[in-house]
């Protein structure tokens, strides 16, 4: 595995969490570098980080030429889109993002994760219906081992539960909009 990824998108979106997230899931089996970068304001600047892995070590935790691009927002796309591989995979948030050419050959994915995030009743999902498209788009890991690091992360005790099982409904509508919208 040789992957070169960059999540970014508003402070709040949830794209550190994802990048971390997508970190920690391939370390076990991979060289992985985690590389985040934080805007003026936390909340509501841009944010964004490099992740890399690799089955040999990462020289650079930067990352200059994608593999894969999840953006959730226009500035990111404006921003990073120029920076993915022409064999390689520019997923955006649809709600967010009108793509133009900048992208070169790269494959295109839109997905309109904030739409449907706020379909399941909380846009803070976002993040995970791009992971569960990511997923399948790019076959990173099995689906079990998501929901177990997931399981992992939020915990399984009662109270957590319901945010649990919403994370898990949202890796799913993720896989299956990956499916729809990814066949084109």
């Amino acid at each position: 595995m040789d992957e070169r990824m960059i999540f970014s998108g508003f402070g709040g979106q949830g794209l550190m969490t994802l990048g971390k997230f997508v970190a920690e899931l391939l370390m076990h089996d991979h060289e992985v570098t985690f590389f985040p970068s934080y805007g003026t304001e936390v909340r509501g600047g841009t944010a964004y980080c490099h992740v890399c892995v690799s089955d040999s070590p990462v020289a650079s935790p930067v990352v200059e030429e994608a593999t894969v691009l999840v953006l959730m927002n226009q500035m990111s796309y404006d921003r990073f889109a120029p920076l993915v591989r022409a064999d390689g995979l520019a997923l955006v948030n649809a709600s967010m993002v009108k793509p133009t050419a900048v992208h070169g050959k790269a494959r295109l994915v839109a997905i309109d994760a904030s739409g449907l995030a706020n379909e399941m009743g909380d846009v803070r999902v976002a993040n995970m219906i791009l992971l569960g498209a990511l997923a399948r788009l790019k076959g990173l890991a099995p689906a079990e081992a998501i929901v177990h690091l997931l399981e992992k992360k939020l915990g399984t005790q009662a109270g957590k539960r319901e945010i649990l099982n919403l994370n898990k409904k949202a890796l799913e509508v993720g896989a299956a909009e990956a499916e729809r919208v990814g066949r084109s």
